[in-house]
């Protein structure tokens, strides 16, 4: 196992730079938008920010999950700390539909009483905002490979970039037709964005509090090759769980002929291996019996 790691520790390195850049460039979105947003008087920036302040939790998160990963594990908490990001995941979703039910509110309101704005100032900022966050979809992308919270991070960044988009494209028309409804129309828009996606971010933590199985997971799959090793029907009680978004656990009793008693830990170390290569499954607890008894 050391070799394997000590592989890996440069590509982690990269990763966790790569996120740091992402959680910087988000910040400063995030303080120029927001800035830009009260200043311009434009809801569809604000509303924006919102999905922004999403976005950069995400990342945190993202790093936190890498951190945490690397911390030991002790007598109190033998499975670390991974599931704090799980409750900083359901925290932010929630933090999130509020701020964009209060967005939609005054966007509505301002579809009656139509507000002026500032709209090439708040096109140059929605244009900046749009930048860097191509910047930071740049620097994630070489870094995906199979590491969930790498590519979670980098489906945000798209989202970002999306929504940034619409910022834009409001933007450019109120510049030229001075029409001032259209910026609350993308603040509604990006608002009705932002609560999908919050809600899925609610929905997926609240499945892994609930220990649901993992998203991608097929039980009859995972079973069916278990038994291809172990024996037909000699899989029982097998339970599948997430300890947070990106790592899972496994536990069943294994009932098997008598002969394949004697070779345990082969057995043991072939169905783990199996685990690990098919479906990234590395924590297992495996209790092997006879079938006879």
């Amino acid at each position: 196992m050391k070799p394997a790691n000590h592989h890996e520790h440069p590509s982690l390195n990269h990763s966790k730079t790569a996120l740091k850049v992402a959680i910087y460039a988000t910040a400063a979105i995030f303080v120029v938008e927001l800035t830009g947003g009260i200043w311009t008087h434009s809801l569809a920036l604000l509303s924006d920010t919102a999905h922004v302040f999403m976005d950069l939790l995400s990342f945190v998160l993202s790093l936190l999950a890498i951190l945490l990963a690397e911390r030991p594990v002790s007598d109190t908490r033998t499975f670390g700390w991974h599931r704090l990001e799980v409750f900083a995941a359901m925290t932010n979703g929630i933090t999130i539909i509020l701020m964009a039910a209060l967005i939609f509110f005054h966007a509505c309101a301002r579809l009656l009483n139509p507000v002026p704005i500032l709209s090439a100032e708040m096109l140059v900022i929605a244009l900046i905002g749009l930048i860097v966050n191509l910047i930071v979809i740049w620097r994630l992308h070489p870094h995906l490979g199979k590491d969930v919270n790498m590519k979670s991070a980098y489906l945000h960044a798209l989202g970002d970039a999306a929504a940034s988009v619409a910022v834009v494209g409001g933007g450019i028309l109120v510049f030229w037709t001075g029409n001032q409804r259209i910026d609350p129309m993308a603040a509604i828009l990006i608002s009705c964005i932002i609560v999908v996606s919050a809600f899925k971010i609610l929905r997926d933590s609240f499945h892994i509090l609930m220990e649901g199985a993992p998203k991608g997971l097929d039980r009859k799959t995972i079973v069916q090759s278990i038994e291809e090793i172990a024996g037909a029907e000699s899989v029982k009680d097998l339970h599948i769980w997430n300890i947070c978004s990106h790592l899972c656990a496994l536990s069943l009793h294994l009932k098997v002929a008598d002969p394949q008693m004697v070779r345990q830990k082969q057995l043991l170390e072939t169905i783990n291996l199996q685990l690990q290569q098919k479906f990234s499954i590395i924590h297992t607890t495996i209790q092997i019996e006879s079938n006879q008894w």
